[in-house]
Parts: C-alpha cells; structure tokens; sequence
C-alpha cells in the first residue's frame, strides 16, 4: 500500500446517475442537465441529497449487487464502513472474472451501476470521515482545489474524471471514490475502513514518512 493513498482517497460525483431503463440488462447512465442544455455546477451542499438517493429503496435500482450491501445498518459510523467494505469485496469477486487484475471488466465500464456504486461509496466513505474525524474535512470542487494548489496537478492531472470534488484537511486532501474504485479493483489490500481510521485522526507525518508502520501492510489480512 503506497503512502500517497492516504493523500489522495476521496472524491465526489454526481453528475453521472442511473437513468430509469427499459431493459434491465442493459442500465444507462445520464448526466444531470439544465432545461437550456447546459450541465449545472454540482455544488457540495448537493452530496447529502445524493447519498438519500442512493439510500432510498429506489436506489436500490442504481447500485450493483443491492441485496448484498445492510443499507439499513449505514449509520455513518466508522463500523458501517465495513458493510461497505464487504459489499464492494463481492463487486471486486465479480470484476475480477471479467477483467485481468487491477482492471475494470465490463461490469464497470458498460453498466452504469458499477460507477454508480463506486460513487456512492465514495461519497458514503467522504461523509463518515467527516463525521466521525477530530479534523477539519471539507469538500471542494477539484477544479478549485487545483487552482489554489497547482502543485498537485502533477500527481492528479487537469481531468478531475470522477474526482469532481477531493476532501481537503489541515494534512492534506483526500479522494475516496478513487479509494472505493481501486478497492474493486485491486481487493481486499484497499480497505475503506482502514483509510477512514487512518484519516479520521492527526498523522504523525515525521513518524509515517519513516516507513516503520507502513511495512507488509500489503501482506496484512484485510476484510474481503
């Protein structure tokens, strides 16, 4: 596990959403789009109307594997992230028959559920970090963070992709649904609880730059 994970674990999306299909077997995706034909500005104040969307029994509709994800028990605390952690464990069972490791099969690239659900637990993942860190996180828009931190464009590029919005702390910022993505993709050594107990406290950077508790995290046995 790389330590710039931990920098950069968490965005936000919503302009992608399942649209209501015909066939079942093939969902759609849509982007939310103005009367006039111009995609709004997503704002930040949008991410709890996401995420009841997507918690909603008509959610039920947007995600993968629905019946295997306890939406009942996602009380954002640090513990449900487990449930989430299990979920996209089964999606990663799935994706991995479809496409070579660490790559995405067809389950994500032409079913509009499968960006939904790495969506959802992005953002589900950014709010319980929120929720039950002792830090000041904060959402913004990527294009802003870029513009006030030009120096991080090196390692994210100018496309935000699906990191419409990153989570700013006093350590650093953080990009979840990347997180959720490469936790489908790559198994169980991405674990979004773990990510959320590494970010919810202050790091002792001098202490983690070291390396010392960093070595064989990629041989410990995480969930999933």
């Amino acid at each position: 596990m790389k330590m710039s994970r931990f920098w950069v674990a968490a965005v936000i999306i919503m302009l992608i959403m399942l649209s209501a299909c015909a066939t079942p077997q093939t969902p759609a995706r849509m982007a939310i789009v103005a009367a006039d034909g111009a995609a709004p500005t997503v704002r930040v104040e949008d991410i709890d109307d996401a995420l009841a969307q997507f918690m909603s029994a008509e959610g039920d509709q947007l995600i993968l594997l629905p019946n295997r994800l306890q939406k009942a028990d996602l009380d954002y605390s640090m513990d449900s992230l487990k449930l989430v952690d299990a979920w996209l464990a089964d999606i990663h069972t799935i994706n991995k028959l479809q496409g070579s490791e660490g790559q995405a099969g067809e389950i994500l690239v032409f079913d509009g559920r499968g960006d939904n659900s790495v969506i959802f637990a992005g953002l589900y993942l950014g709010q319980v970090i929120r929720a039950n860190s002792e830090l000041n996180w904060q959402w913004q828009r990527f294009e802003t963070f870029l513009a006030a931190n030009p120096v991080f464009a090196e390692h994210y590029g100018r496309d935000a992709g699906l990191d419409t919005f990153v989570l700013v702390g006093p350590q650093g910022a953080a990009t979840p649904i990347n997180t959720a993505l490469k936790r489908v993709l790559n198994g169980k050594e991405e674990s979004v609880h773990f990510i959320a107990e590494w970010l919810r406290t202050e790091v002792d950077l001098e202490a983690a730059m070291s390396g010392r508790n960093l070595l064989g995290l990629d041989r410990l046995d995480w969930p999933g």
